[in-house]
């Protein structure tokens, strides 16, 4: 036989209704403020990711934290002196240059950027006084690998804006002048040469240290590391010092057999201004 239901008193009733009705009151506020927190923080996650589609949507030439500043217009200023072994005097003659390495044109792909160049301090090595700026290619990839490749007068430059295939040879080990961060002993060049035990026929790091920047126009007195890549070969080596942000400061070539040298230093620095980006739609 079944015990029959007690039914809890009407005091009891009202006062489990009363508790609930408090219950809701305070705990809606703290749902609603807790879910406005996390809207706000939406909102600000999504107005900083749409500023910088945006920003990189509009401003195509901008890229990455790079070795060279690649922006169109930048130029570097060089001056030496080049030396040569004069036939007719059976002497060694000398000539003051300067040569201008400019930026004149940036391509930005997914994996590398690709700066053409004018002038490079390589032009005058066996040059007997100023030499025209000649074409250059600069690539950088995302894994901080830098080549660089001489061009011929009458190059195609279409084609690195449509024909990716076309970079493959200028991407060669051979072609490698060397990946950063740097480090003294790091050796670039292709895999034989990488082998060798007399560090020749590839670039070495020879050396890094510490200098203090004075007598460059456009640039301030400041101490920055500066490291010496090296390429030796059996007639000639090439001694190059770089620092990150700025490039080549110094350039020095020397051939073993008949007299050829050149040797560079910087003088002037002229980065240009990256292109003003167009600000992104209002939130």
């Amino acid at each position: 036989m079944r015990s029959p239901k007690k039914i809890p008193a009407p005091s009891t009733i009202t006062g489990v209704i009363l508790f609930l009705a408090v219950l809701a009151v305070i705990s809606t506020p703290l749902i609603d403020a807790h879910q406005l927190v996390i809207l706000r923080a939406s909102d600000e996650d999504a107005r900083r990711t749409s500023a910088f589609e945006s920003s990189a949507k509009s401003n195509p030439e901008s890229h990455p934290d790079l070795f060279f500043p690649l922006t169109p217009g930048t130029w570097w200023l060089y001056r030496g002196t080049v030396t040569w072994s004069d036939q007719q005097t059976e002497k060694d003659a000398h000539a003051d240059v300067t040569l201008k390495m400019t930026v004149e044109k940036v391509i930005q792909k997914p994996e590398f950027t690709i700066a053409v160049l004018s002038g490079f301090p390589r032009d005058l090595d066996w040059a007997t006084g100023e030499v025209a700026a000649m074409p250059w290619l600069l690539i950088e990839t995302s894994r901080h690998e830098v080549f660089f490749n001489s061009l011929p007068p009458d190059f195609n430059y279409a084609k690195l804006e449509k024909d990716a295939a076309s970079l493959d040879k200028f991407l060669s080990e051979d072609n490698l002048l060397f990946r950063w961060p740097l480090k003294q002993g790091m050796k670039f060049g292709d895999a034989e040469s990488l082998r060798r035990d007399d560090a020749q026929y590839c670039w070495v790091v020879a050396t890094q240290e510490t200098k203090k920047l004075a007598d460059i126009k456009g640039l301030p007195a400041r101490s920055i590391e500066v490291s010496t890549l090296r390429f030796t070969t059996n007639p000639d080596d090439t001694e190059m010092e770089l620092s990150h942000g700025i490039g080549i400061l110094s350039y020095q070539y020397h051939h073993h057999g008949t007299v050829a040298e050149t040797s560079l230093t910087l003088v002037e620095f002229h980065p240009a201004q990256p292109p003003p980006a167009t600000p992104g739609a209002k939130p």
